[in-house]
């Protein structure tokens, strides 16, 4: 691995293992009344959190010599690309679950800006990916975490 792109991959090991430790407010989220079935956040969320480890997982290959380097790069950036448009997709569709939270309205808005955000997010890192700006990536993941992170806190019980 490059020594230029070494301390980049470090601290987006970093962000990802410390900002996506949700994992006790996903379990602790109702289930749909008398269904035993999660509700469409939970399942939202369990899709989020698939997408963040397949990106760990993409930053943090190994690339093996120089020679591959640019190939590589290339596979890494449409994966990152395929993961980030995944997430935007479900972003988009985060909002539909303000009525299982039974949110008020000023609530219901917030919930919508996060959901807002990680859209436009993922969007931007859809676009590094494809214009394979991977210099980019460590402060667009961050962002993304740093706006999962924001929702969760704010809505984990209220």
């Amino acid at each position: 691995m490059s020594d230029r792109l070494k301390p980049g991959f470090t601290i987006i090991l970093l962000f990802l293992i410390m900002g996506c430790a949700h994992k006790a407010y996903d379990t602790a989220l109702p289930q749909l009344v008398g269904t035993g079935q999660p509700t469409l956040h939970q399942v939202q969320s369990a899709t989020l959190r698939e997408k963040m480890r397949s990106l760990k997982v993409l930053m943090f290959e190994d690339i093996y010599d120089e020679l591959q380097f640019d190939e590589e790069g290339a596979r890494q950036a449409r994966a990152i690309g395929e993961t980030a448009n995944a997430m935007a997709a479900v972003a988009l569709s985060i909002p539909d679950v303000q009525q299982e939270l039974n949110l008020n309205a000023e609530h219901a808005q917030v919930f919508r800006n996060y959901a807002e955000q990680l859209k436009n997010q993922a969007m931007d890192l859809q676009e590094a990916a494809r214009l394979k700006k991977s210099e980019a990536y460590p402060s667009l993941i961050h962002g993304i975490v740093k706006t999962c992170n924001g929702c969760h806190s704010k809505f984990q019980r209220m």
